[in-house]
């Protein structure tokens, strides 16, 4: 956000709706973000290419036009930075990969969205990683099921198809009390009407092929970190 912009961090959601993610002086003050069409980036000369000085690298690495919409999701959620993935399940199975190794322990919530489910019963299981399904009504007796190989716990508030809300503070407070990341599939209530990472979540995901995209002709996911956490989900996006 430029400084010409700072008068929007006390502005409301919906004008900062309006604004944030993008400077229209940055492109001849055209109002919309212009799409940038890449994967080959040329460097200047073999340091550069060495050194990866330059802002963009790769197509897959990040464009402006991706850029624009992860700082606007940044604003949103308040994290530390923000990846866009190819659908909702996509942006769970990245931190999963990113957090997660063989002989780990991960507590998902049995209300998890029925993609994700498969998933841990099938991938994460093959990759040596041992799941188990909680309550979402826990609240922090999570404490009981946590084990010394415990890495993450996934939460979704609400839950998919059931609604259950969760605890999602007392979870993270005893979650990051054993040194557990703490993830939320956050797609049904959006960082308009949940600010997870407020409440102790370490990863927010979105389904944006839900909300953000909203007519049925958009697949995508989005993953927004901390600051502790975004540099490993960030590694694990570009690996």
């Amino acid at each position: 956000m430029s400084k010409s912009k700072d008068w929007l961090a006390s502005a409301g959601t919906d004008t900062k709706l309006c604004h944030i993610g993008y400077d229209p002086a940055d492109y001849h003050g055209f109002v919309n973000p212009p799409v940038v069409h890449a994967s080959t980036v040329l460097f200047p000369n073999a340091r550069a290419m060495e050194t990866r000085t330059q802002p963009y690298t790769y197509g897959t690495r990040g464009t402006p036009t991706t850029d624009a919409l992860c700082r606007a999701i940044d604003e949103l959620e308040g994290s530390a930075g923000t990846i866009l993935v190819p659908s909702g399940l996509a942006a769970i199975t990245v931190p999963f990969l990113a957090f997660l190794s063989a002989g780990d322990h991960a507590l998902i919530v049995d209300s998890v969205y029925s993609p994700c489910r498969h998933f841990c019963d099938t991938m994460l299981t093959r990759l040596g990683v041992e799941v188990e399904y909680y309550d979402p009504e826990i609240g922090s007796d999570i404490a009981r099921l946590i084990r010394p190989n415990t890495r993450l716990v996934h939460t979704e508030a609400p839950g998919s198809n059931t609604m259950e809300m969760q605890d999602i503070r007392a979870i993270s407070d005893v979650a990051h009390k054993h040194g557990c990341v703490v993830t939320i599939d956050n797609t049904w209530a959006t960082p308009l009407y949940f600010k997870a990472l407020d409440f102790g979540a370490d990863i927010s995901i979105h389904a944006a092929t839900k909300y953000p995209s909203g007519h049925s002709d958009i697949l995508m996911g989005t993953v927004s970190a901390n600051a502790k956490h975004w540099p490993v989900l960030k590694e694990a996006n570009i690996t």
